[in-house]
């Protein structure tokens, strides 16, 4: 069966809506037959959750990365600092998700804010509300304006986090992005007065502290910045975020990529009306993280230690060393530092995703207390390496076609997508060559021709394409 006799991969997800939660394994027959990409593990997550995930991806047309990569960044934010994961010889290892949604305008990613995040919107709401109350009654004065009590924030300098928003909040806050370029672009707008923001979100991505001294003997600290990010980008715009080396940094790779399946538009079914029941186990779930977890200026005093049981460790280990020897083994330098600084981020986020998932199957369980110590076992670690394994390749496939896309020629690019598509030397040929001064022999033979030519030339493009 060549790929013009595979079911449409949109009509496959039309007609199997019901297996938006289903396991790997459930959908291998699936997927290995129509050669389609390995899907988001929406089955990692607690099985009480999975009613409103469905929903989620059914009636709002939600693309499974963009739920499950929102609804990790939702669980970091809701448990900020309140817990670590500690393990001996590399230190607290503290959970902030940094979470990019790729798509085009409309295909749903400000619907996973609306949803996902809407026990945390709530929540913000109170907040504001509260802090309006309070400045009405307070004096002018600066001293006595209120705390910035703050969970999800939209627009701030650098310089007002440091010194007012993040002291008031030491558990950690969100910055919704909703335009992951913006935020990029934005930083640093004060640098020749205040710095460099750069190294501000360096540190807060591992929460690692953060001193900034300005003029006036002015000095300001932070001993753990927790800032989660959670915003989109279209795919048009996407090798922006690469620019000035970022890539080569490791700046950009501490971003978690979401990849829909299909590029398309979301269409709501403006009939559904998401059940009471399934919002309310999403609701308690993150009020729970957000209530029961506090943290007070003293991080280090207040955060919970999650560790690893020893059969955790060895299933993470192992999946460590075997990717590692898969990078050691890529021939192509440039291919071997772009995934070494992947594994290296992702790596870290297994972790991370370890605790997160761990933590969240407390929260679903209600008169089951959060504890002082808290340990990982190795079903757990088995789950966050699936999510590792899926930004992993997600990762790649980002920094692939951003690489292609700023190297070749747009000809270059259309055979390239010729090749993917499965298409003839002939039928190449009879598109690309006119047919009024060319017999079809010539042709067939002329798109070999360009084809191969092009394949030594730009061989990445068409390894990318073809693998």
């Amino acid at each position: 069966m060549n790929n013009q006799d595979l079911p449409d991969f949109e009509q496959f997800l039309s007609e199997n809506r019901k297996l938006a939660t289903a396991s790997e394994d459930e959908l291998r027959e699936e997927l290995e037959s129509r050669n389609l990409k390995k899907p988001f593990p929406l089955h990692v997550f607690n099985d009480k959750i999975k009613p409103y995930l469905d929903a989620l991806h059914k009636e709002y047309d939600l693309p499974r990365s963009y739920i499950g990569l929102g609804l990790l960044c939702a669980y970091s934010t809701a448990i900020g600092t309140g817990y670590h994961v500690e393990i001996q010889k590399i230190g607290k290892i503290f959970l902030p998700i940094w979470a990019c949604l790729e798509g085009i305008s409309s295909s749903g990613k400000s619907l996973v804010m609306n949803q996902v995040f809407k026990p945390h919107l709530d929540r913000q709401k109170e907040y504001d509300d509260a802090w309006k109350t309070e400045n009405l009654d307070s004096e002018s004065s600066e001293a006595d304006t209120p705390d910035l009590k703050q969970l999800i924030y939209r627009d701030s300098h650098v310089q007002t986090l440091i010194r007012y928003v993040m002291p008031s909040n030491p558990k950690g806050i969100l910055k919704d992005a909703d335009e992951i370029l913006e935020w990029i672009n934005g930083m640093n707008q004060l640098s020749r007065k205040e710095g460099t923001d750069e190294q501000f979100w360096m540190s807060a991505w591992n929460c690692k502290a953060y001193t900034a001294i300005r003029a006036r003997n002015q000095k300001f600290h932070l001993s753990r910045p927790f800032v989660n990010v959670f915003g989109g980008i279209q795919p048009s715009v996407l090798h922006k975020i690469f620019k000035n080396d970022r890539d080569k940094t490791g700046f950009v790779f501490r971003l978690l990529f979401a990849v829909p399946e299909v590029i398309k538009i979301a269409e709501v079914n403006l009939e559904f009306d998401m059940p009471e029941e399934f919002e309310s186990i999403h609701k308690s779930s993150i009020n729970r993280l957000l209530d029961e977890l506090e943290v007070g200026s003293d991080v280090d005093e207040y955060s919970k230690k999650v560790k690893l049981s020893s059969s955790a460790v060895r299933i993470y280990s192992q999946w460590s060393r075997n990717k590692q020897r898969m990078v050691n083994r890529l021939q192509d330098s440039s291919d071997k530092e772009i995934q070494a600084g992947i594994h290296g981020k992702i790596k870290e986020y297994c972790l991370r995703f370890s605790a997160l998932l761990h933590l969240a199957d407390i929260s679903y369980t209600p008169g089951l207390r959060f504890g002082v110590l808290e340990e990982v076992e190795g079903s757990t670690m088995e789950r966050a390496i699936e999510l590792s394994e899926y930004f992993f390749e997600s990762a790649i496939n980002v920094s692939e076609r951003v690489s292609n896309s700023v190297t070749a020629p747009v000809d270059v690019l259309r055979f390239a997508s010729y090749s993917k598509a499965g298409f003839s030397f002939q039928k190449i040929g009879d598109l690309e060559f006119s047919k009024n001064s060319s017999t079809a022999a010539s042709r067939k033979k002329l798109a070999e021709r360009t084809i191969k030519k092009m394949i030594k030339d730009y061989p990445k493009i068409f390894n990318a394409v073809t693998k």
